[in-house]
């Protein structure tokens, strides 16, 4: 599946947020589907430039007049929810979706971009063959889905930050060891020094 960078007619838009809207992401939280539903209908509507965090937080939140954006995090915080929520939408519930919706970090502006449609089945195994007119079949390669991959991390750069944390948990456990060795070993000396005092 990729994007084309033309203009997206508002039709195939709202209909590409109600598919997302019955996405499990967002039939799990109302908050983010108002949320979602929110900055895309403003969009639409031209009013693309006042969608602000105060906006959001008064008009698709339930928050009150009193809002104040620098004091409460929640309207980022939720982007961030938005964010991941769109992308598990499109990764995993992808049918029906020709239209990427996008919130970029740093603004609550969604984008829209054309998807070119995914063929219905795909190949269960890596290589095809294609019949040659006058010899053995010959292999083709099948393009892969991507691998998941947590936080824009790749494969190996995950390994590494758990060897990291694997290794940073292993001197915690040696300098605890060794914290409760010395206390028991002082603990213990204690009373022997004591009694022989004592005589």
């Amino acid at each position: 599946m990729s994007e084309t960078e033309e203009a997206v007619p508002a039709g195939r838009v709202v209909e590409t947020l109600e598919t997302l809207l019955r996405a499990p992401p967002f039939l799990r939280s109302t908050k983010l589907a108002r949320f979602l539903r929110f900055v895309v209908e403003e969009e639409l509507a031209g009013r693309g430039a006042t969608i602000k965090a105060y906006t959001i937080a008064t008009q698709a939140l339930g928050r009150g007049p009193d809002f104040d954006p620098s004091l409460d995090p929640s309207v980022r915080v939720e982007a961030g929810r938005l964010r991941r929520a769109l992308d598990d939408a499109y990764a995993q519930h992808a049918r029906g979706l020709d239209v990427r919706v996008t919130v970029p970090v740093g603004g609550y502006r969604p984008r829209f971009a054309a998807l070119d449609a995914i063929p219905d089945a795909v190949p269960a195994t890596s290589e095809e063959t294609v019949a040659e007119p006058d010899g053995p079949p010959a292999p083709v390669a099948v393009a892969q889905p991507p691998r998941a991959t947590v936080a824009g991390f790749s494969p190996r750069a995950q390994a590494a930050v758990i060897a990291l944390l694997a290794g940073i948990l292993l001197v915690l456990c040696i300098d605890l060891g060794l914290t409760v060795s010395a206390r028991l070993a002082v603990g213990l000396s204690a009373p022997r020094d004591v009694a022989a005092r004592s005589r």
